[in-house]
This record gives structure tokens, sequence and C-alpha cells, in this order.
């Protein structure tokens, strides 16, 4: 037997072509999803941080009216 070196085919298999498309559409499949997913979150997150900046504005009136209360008491009593 003589001894070969290394050898490479030029052929492809049906299935290796096949396979390599199922593999590369279901990646493009995949990363439309997450692209889907992250535009919500970020939709989502848009919505929070508007809604605490509301919030905040909400707790700073409350405080200036109380504020301003506790001063008409301070000046009644003093």
């Amino acid at each position: 037997m003589a001894a070969q070196g290394f050898h490479i085919e030029k052929k492809v298999s049906l299935g290796s072509i096949v396979s390599t498309l199922i593999i590369v559409s279901s990646a493009l499949y995949f990363v439309n999803g997450l692209d889907k997913r992250i535009s919500i979150n970020e939709t989502s997150i848009q919505h929070l941080e508007d809604q605490r900046s509301e919030d905040i504005r909400r707790i700073e009136k409350r405080l200036d009216a109380i504020d301003m209360k506790l001063d008409k008491l301070i000046e009644k009593g003093g």
C-alpha cells in the first residue's frame, strides 16, 4: 500500500447544501425575532421612563404643597 498524503475531494453532497441552507435560514429567522423583541423592549423602556418622569413631577408638586402647608402652620404657631 502506498501512503497517500492529505486529500481533499471537490465533491459537495446535496445533503450538505440543504443542511447549510437550513442552518442559515434558521439563523436569519432567529436574528429577525431578536430584532423584533429588542424593538418591543425599547418601546417599553421609553414608556417606563416617561411614566417615571411624570411620577417624579407629581411627587414634587405634592411635596411643594406639603411644604407650603407646613410653612403656614409654622407662621401661625410662631
